[in-house]
């Protein structure tokens, strides 16, 4: 099992300095949306001197292709260690399943993130940029489910992960705005569903 993993500014190259402003970045657009990201913001939020953002970001949009460098980083880093682990070990297909299913799950323990890469997502349709950062990583999920699906006997497993993947984006949403207590068992049962759904050896209907 392989993914495509991207090359951000968001890894482990960034310097502290930068790392302090890519991460503030992440929490003021979580709370206030994509149009509170400025270089004030971000600055107030670090908790740096006024300027600081601006003398390594020069734009807003150079701001926020950085933050979407630094969150699309952080999820390709946990999509490419679970197709890491499970090509490391032998595992029974539920075990599969379970692992790609508690990889959702475990995004909803960072909120801030989470609701940081939705505002991107949207963000992406209207600056090319952005999406050149935002797609490879969703490619990265969207070729994990596609050999979780492969391996279950799933027909059309690519196609058939596009649809899982932008049903868990989905659940996602919708688990966000449960109490935080119970948001994971919710993605989790749901996730379920639509994968063992997608799952099934069934004819697809246009090849019927």
């Amino acid at each position: 099992m392989t993914t495509t993993h991207i090359t951000a500014a968001g890894g482990s190259a960034l310097s502290p300095r930068m790392r302090q402003i890519v991460d503030a970045g992440i929490e003021v657009v979580a709370r206030g949306g994509l149009r509170g990201l400025t270089h004030r913001a971000v600055d107030a939020e670090a908790g740096l001197p006024p300027g600081s953002t601006s003398s390594y970001l020069r734009t807003r949009l150079a701001l926020t292709v950085a933050v979407s460098e630094r969150v699309m980083s952080i999820f390709d880093e946990s999509v490419s260690g679970l197709a890491h682990r499970l090509d490391a070990r032998p595992l029974t297909d539920e075990q599969v399943v379970g692992e790609v299913i508690e990889l959702f799950a475990s995004w909803l323990r960072r909120p801030a993130l989470l609701l940081t890469r939705q505002e991107l997502a949207a963000e992406a349709n209207r600056h090319p940029e952005v999406a050149r950062v935002v797609c490879p990583a969703r490619d990265a999920t969207e070729e994990l489910i596609a050999a979780m699906l492969e391996r279950l006997g799933a027909p059309e497993p690519e196609v058939r992960a596009r649809a899982v993947l932008a049903a868990g984006e989905g659940v996602l949403s919708a688990a966000m705005s449960y109490p935080e207590d119970i948001r994971g068992d919710y993605a989790r049962t749901v996730m379920r569903t639509i994968v063992e759904a997608f799952a099934t050896t069934e004819r697809s209907l246009r090849a019927v």
